[in-house]
């Protein structure tokens, strides 16, 4: 996480890098940056995450299970 000025508070960072705005938005920045990677191109849904990113989604957005 990362203190932001603009909205006078914490932001969260998706797994790979980059600012995200809500679970939904961390999803799917995930989805996106794995469908890219050499041997991840069948990620295309938060199912097919690697764990990693996925427990990474869980602890920024707990209340979302």
């Amino acid at each position: 996480m990362a203190y932001h000025p603009d909205p006078g508070g914490i932001v969260h960072r998706c797994h790979y890098g980059g600012w995200v705005c809500s679970r939904r938005c961390d999803i799917n920045a995930c989805v996106e940056l794995e469908g890219t990677m050499p041997g991840c191109g069948s990620t295309t849904s938060h199912q097919r995450l690697s764990t990693y990113a996925k427990e990474s989604i869980q602890r920024h957005w707990p209340e979302a299970a």
